[in-house]
């Protein structure tokens, strides 16, 4: 088989775990506004269709290519058809931001709003913070409810697009990923309530990490990580400059991060670095 020809088998094999693990990935969080329950997705899920020969092209961020699993598997559903993505909402010059999904219900017969995210998030001093750690999974979720669901609730959106797409009568928020404790349990996340069943891993400063053995995970890999004997690249943990994704040899996913984590400027809160164990 030539290169080009296993690249392609990679590509299609690799879609098709991750169109699953998106199909079986619990969410984030429960008991929030216009968020999706497993059971939602459980029935979602029993009549999904993977599709076989789908191709990305994209952005290879990892938040553009987990939208794109969505479209996909919402264009291949016999209960759902897409009425558009990735919707462009103005007022007077200023772009208020993009709907993910107009989804039309068969079931329901109603036009649906859905808003979508993929989000890895460390336990850290009663928050949970993302890699970059201005990013948190409380303000996350506020965002998303606040400001991205209520976009076609706006007077824009019924001016602009209303008459031509509809006027959606529910919204969905589905938020999945990964939330991190920390390995001493020294650190919480923030009072959020959490889905009891969501997917988890630890996580650690590299100062840390010496006596572990972990394999690098790429940004794509986050979605699934594979297992440790099937992954090529030794992690140096004293040498990662920016927090980094492994698995261990017991395939525990692991975050390990600088010892600087989460600050920018190292030199200035040098009391804030953990010490060595």
């Amino acid at each position: 088989m030539n290169d080009i020809n296993k690249n392609v088998t990679k590509e299609h094999n690799d879609n098709i775990r991750h169109f699953r693990h998106v199909l079986d990935m619990p969410v984030l969080t429960q008991g929030v506004d216009h968020q999706v329950s497993d059971e939602w997705l459980g029935k979602f899920r029993d009549r999904a269709i993977i599709p076989a020969d789908a191709h990305y092209d994209g952005n290879q961020r990892l938040g553009f290519y987990y939208q794109w699993l969505w479209q996909q598997l919402i264009n291949h559903h016999p209960d759902f058809e897409l009425v558009g993505e990735e919707i462009q909402l103005h007022e007077a010059k200023r772009t208020l931001g993009a709907i993910d999904f107009l989804v039309f219900n068969k079931q329901s017969n109603q036009l649906e709003h859905w808003e979508v995210a993929i989000k890895f998030y460390l336990a850290y001093q009663q928050r949970w913070l993302g890699p970059n750690s201005a990013d948190n999974l409380d303000n996350k979720i506020n965002k998303m409810i606040q400001h991205q669901l209520a976009m076609t609730q706006h007077q824009a959106y019924k001016d602009q697009y209303a008459k031509s797409l509809g006027q959606p009568s529910c919204q969905r928020l589905i938020v999945q990923g990964r939330l991190f404790d920390h390995f001493r349990n020294e650190e919480s996340g923030s009072a959020l309530p959490i889905n009891p069943d969501v997917h988890k891993g630890l996580w650690c400063f590299q100062s840390q990490a010496e006596d572990l053995s972990l394999k690098i995970l790429t940004k794509r890999d986050w979605l699934t990580p594979p297992s440790y004997s099937s992954m090529p690249t030794l992690m140096v943990p004293s040498a990662i400059t920016v927090p980094t994704q492994g698995v261990a040899e017991d395939n525990q996913v692991w975050f390990i991060v600088p010892d600087h984590w989460p600050l920018h400027n190292r030199d200035r809160h040098q009391h804030d670095r953990p010490s060595t164990p």
